[in-house]
Formats: C-alpha cells, sequence, structure tokens
C-alpha cells in the first residue's frame, strides 16, 4: 500500500484523490490528522474526550476537516485506530471512520494501538512495549522486536495484565530473544506505570515516547505502511476489525452456557477421519499439511492424535509425538463453528494428561507471534515462551514463539479457546 501521492484538495494521476484522515480515538484523549500529499499532516488536533467520545469526535473531524480545507468527499483513504484500549472509543472511532470511508467512496485501513505505537517508537535493538491503559490497574502491553536498523516486528500476542505481570512477561521474552537485548516502554500506560517499570528495568521508560496517548500521525503511517502480519498489522486488503484483547463480560457468560449445554467428545484419530481434516486444515491454515502427511504420522509410533466432536461433527484436532522423556505439539486446530466453545482446552488437557502418563518432561509447540488466542490458551496450561524463531512462517513473514510446557501442575488459568 503506497503513501499518498498528490496536494491539497485535489488529485493528481487521472483523478486519485489523495487527501487522507486519521482518527485515533483508542484513549480518552483523541486526535485527528488530515493529510495532503506529503508526510507531515495538513492539520491536526487533539482533545481531552473522557467518556465522552461519541459527542466529541464528529466535531473534532469537522473542524480538523475544515481548518485544512479537504472536503469530506475528496478523501481518498482513511485510517482508524483498532484498539485495544476504550471499548466505546474504538467502537466510535471505527464506526466514524466507516461511515466517511462510505460516503466519499475511500480506502479505509487500520492499525492496532500497539502496532501505531511501537512501530513510530525511535528505538534500536530492544523489546519494545507499547503500553495503553486498560482500568486502573491494568494495561494493555503490546510485544515487539526492534532490530539493529530500528525496524520493528511483532514478537508475541497482546495481553491485559497489570504492571507487575508486564515486569514477568518481559523477562521471559528477554531470555528468549538472547543476549544483548534491552526492554523499552512507550505510550500513555508506561508513563502511568512508570515507578513498578523503572524498578525492574532502569532507564526503560526513558525518553518517554507518546506518554500523552497515542497519535493519530504514527496511526496514519502504520496503517498505510503495507507491512501486514509480521509488524502486528491487518493483512493487506483485509478489512479492519477491532482488537480487543479481552472479551466483554457479557459475550464471556453467553460463551460460557454454550459450553456447558453442548459438550466436546475425545476420540482417536483414525486415518478414515484425514479427508475431512485435510478439509479443515486447507481453510483453516495458509500452509496446510497434506493428506499424505496426516496418513503418514498417523502411523508413527509415538503419535498421539485426537479428534474432537461436537453433536457428531469434527469440531477440532490435535496431532502430537509423545516418547522417550519428550514431546512436541505439531498441530492444533479447531473448526471456525466451534471455535471458543472449550474444544482447545479439551484437547490441550488432554495431551497434557496422556504426557504425565508417559513420563514426558518437556513439551513444545510453535505458535504465531499474531495468534493471541492460541497463545493465551497454551499459557493457561503453563506453557510459557521458551524462543523465537524469526520470520518462521513464509506467507506472512511472522515469527514464531517457540513455548514449552514442563510437568507442574497444569490446572488451567482463565481461557477461552
Amino acid at each position: 500500500m503506497g503513501r499518498a501521492a498528490a496536494g491539497g484538495g485535489g488529485a493528481r494521476g487521472g483523478g486519485r484523490r489523495v487527501n487522507g484522515l486519521a482518527i485515533e480515538a483508542a484513549t480518552a484523549r483523541i486526535e485527528v490528522a488530515v493529510f495532503g500529499d506529503g508526510d507531515d499532516p495538513l492539520a491536526l488536533a487533539a482533545e481531552e474526550a473522557g467518556h465522552h467520545h461519541a459527542a466529541r469526535l464528529a466535531p473534532l473531524v469537522r473542524d480538523t476537516l475544515a481548518r485544512a480545507g479537504v472536503a469530506p468527499a475528496s478523501l481518498g483513504w482513511i485510517a482508524a485506530s483498532l484498539g485495544p484500549g476504550s471499548f466505546t472509543g474504538v467502537r466510535v472511532g471505527l464506526a466514524t471512520a466507516e461511515a466517511l470511508a462510505l460516503a466519499a467512496g475511500a480506502e479505509l485501513v487500520g492499525a492496532s494501538t500497539l502496532a501505531s505505537l511501537a512501530l513510530a517508537a525511535p528505538v534500536r535493538r530492544a523489546l519494545v512495549v507499547p503500553l495503553v491503559p486498560a482500568g486502573r490497574r491494568e494495561v494493555y502491553a503490546g510485544w515487539f522486536r526492534a532490530d539493529a536498523r530500528g525496524v520493528v516486528t511483532l514478537l508475541a500476542a497482546p495481553s491485559v495484565r497489570p504492571a507487575d505481570g508486564v515486569v514477568l512477561e518481559a523477562d521471559e521474552l528477554l531470555l528468549a530473544l538472547g543476549a544483548g537485548w534491552r526492554p523499552r516502554f512507550v505510550g500513555p500506560g508506561a508513563a502511568r506505570q512508570r515507578d513498578t517499570l523503572e524498578r525492574a528495568f532502569p532507564g526503560s521508560t526513558e525518553p518517554a515516547w507518546r506518554a500523552a496517548g497515542p497519535s493519530a500521525v504514527d496511526l496514519a503511517r502504520a496503517a498505510r505502511s503495507g507491512r501486514g502480519p509480521a509488524a502486528g498489522l491487518p493483512a493487506p486488503g483485509a478489512p479492519p476489525a477491532p482488537l480487543y484483547v479481552r472479551s466483554a463480560q457479557a459475550e464471556e457468560v453467553v460463551r460460557r452456557r454454550v459450553v456447558a449445554a453442548i459438550p466436546t467428545v475425545l476420540r482417536p484419530f483414525e486415518p478414515a477421519d484425514v479427508p475431512a481434516v485435510a478439509a479443515l486444515e486447507r481453510r483453516i491454515f495458509s500452509d496446510p499439511w497434506p493428506e499424505s502427511f496426516f496418513l503418514s504420522e498417523l502411523r508413527q509410533p509415538l503419535v498421539h492424535a485426537r479428534i474432537a466432536e461436537r453433536e457428531g461433527a469434527v469440531a477440532g484436532y490435535a496431532v502430537a509425538w509423545l516418547g522417550h522423556g519428550a514431546g512436541h505439539l505439531g498441530n492444533l486446530a479447531t473448526a471456525p463453528a466451534h471455535r471458543r466453545r472449550g474444544v482447545a482446552r479439551a484437547l490441550v488437557e488432554d495431551l497434557l494428561a496422556r504426557a504425565v502418563e508417559l513420563g514426558v518432561r518437556h513439551l513444545t509447540l510453535e505458535v504465531r507471534a499474531a495468534n493471541a488466542e492460541a497463545q493465551a490458551l497454551y499459557r493457561a496450561y503453563g506453557f510459557r515462551v521458551a524462543g523465537v524463531r524469526r520470520g518462521y512462517y513464509r506467507d506472512t513473514g511472522e515469527d514464531a514463539l517457540i513455548m514449552e510446557w514442563r510437568p507442574r501442575a497444569h490446572a488451567p488459568a482463565a481461557a477461552s479457546a
């Protein structure tokens, strides 16, 4: 996705409109920027909206467009913050952007608050941790790595934790990255939790970066960079969707009722299941295992392969290898129609119970850096990050996290997969 290419309120190159608008409304401080043909905004405005996003955002957008001399109908692109942050702010910001884009026929793009903060931070060779307030005691944390050139890549899925939990996760990821890495905390959450972070990692919050709040300019640059999932951004061409990190309470109540009403039944994965599983595999993964691979692995003596069924339909499957004191989970997937119904939990519990029976001392797996639900599930059962495979997934260039489980008490914490 290229940068804007023409100026003012007009167009060039066959009438292509190049004016743009960025709406950052994920926190109490909202910011709006209007662009012409350059990287710097024609007009920029910010306001402390508190909890009044619905009342304050539309007038701020209108006034900023007017100051820039740009008509809404001339917009060629509109960027919206996807969160995490205020549930209301994210929804209002995205809805406003969608309405303006529809009216103008403009391209709608988006970036998460965390990616916008991380990609703009002026750091090199560091674990970059953008933090956004998430209530009184918690923060939303993003996890990125900046290489020696300052190129920022997603390292792990976002989480929501108290400051002490952020310190623990930072320690874990620094160990996985190896020697020579340091943490760098940025964003308004870093300013709020400065004392805790500085006690653990002296100098990790200085100089402050975007302490007042996320920037609409950073949002525009991230959303239009075209870097995709490897940088923690939506895939090119994918419709922007909000990133909430944690579910709304009402959604969790409904999910638990559905899980309780329809049981998940586990059984052995048989060769006769391969066609149905391979069809699911092709729907779920961009790099699916072929039928021949499933068939060959089912014949291996150390394989532990299971099918999960709900109401008689294949709802998920797992393929692992257990033996000689070690194990590896090669594949675990849930059919889209059965996600958030306890299927993956049942498969993980079954695998770990079998690992304990066999005396397995450590079990590993690989998971995409962006796969938040899977990482949360595995963490709930005691898996921890043990290493990083950089650029492991060829389709997107994403890193893979190596996660490891060792036999302790593996009763789960809260997880929703």
